[in-house]
This record gives C-alpha cells, structure tokens and sequence, in this order.
C-alpha cells in the first residue's frame, strides 16, 4: 500500500467517526493536509474517494468542531502553522461550523459527488 493510499484510506475512516477525541481529529486535519500536498499525484478514483470523504467531513462538520474546540483554538493554530490558507478549509472548521443552517458549502476538491 502506498503512503497515498494509507493516507486517504486513513481519512476516508477517520470522517466516519465524528465522536472520536479532538486529538485524533487533529491528526485527521493533517492527514487531510498530507493529501493536499500530493492531491496532483491522485487517481481519478483516489480523487473521488477524498471528494466523498470530504463530503462526509463537511456534513458533521459541527460534531468534529465541537471535539476538536475542547483541545485546541484553530484561529492561533491557523496564525502558527506555516502554510495554512483559505485553499485549506479543512483548518477552518470553526468558520464553517458558524454558517447558517441550510447554507449550502462550495465544492472544495474540484469533484462533484453525487450522494
């Protein structure tokens, strides 16, 4: 198994499980990170598989904030950790837990997903 497909299967389990410690939600945010870094090295079918679980990230995004919030401010992680911009929404999970109800968030990863 590649470092690519250990990564993404990693965050595709890790999505899946919203109830889980904010620690180990961080480490999902740097996974997510790892396979941004390498996102130009996917499959299409890797491609399709990051775009669902990042469906999944974004449609319990209030229940990994929540965790992750008990452990760490992500605003001064954000400030502290080289190379986090806006491109990496994953980090901005406070924002996005903020939107009103029933706003509808942009596609991120450049793939449609049909549910």
């Amino acid at each position: 198994m590649t470092a690519i497909e250990k990564d993404l299967s990693a965050y595709e389990a890790d999505v899946e499980f919203p109830d889980v410690s904010g620690m180990e939600h961080l480490q999902m945010l740097m996974t997510r990170s790892a396979l941004h870094r390498v996102e130009d090295q996917l499959t299409t079918a890797q491609k399709i598989r990051l775009a669902k679980a990042d469906e999944s990230l974004l449609h319990h995004v209030h229940l990994f904030y929540q965790a992750v919030q008990t452990i760490a401010d992500l605003t001064r992680w954000r400030e502290t950790e080289e190379g986090v911009t806006p491109e990496h929404w994953w980090w901005y999970l406070d924002v996005l837990a903020q939107l009103p109800a029933g706003v509808t968030i942009a596609e991120f990863s450049g793939f449609s997903v049909e549910s």
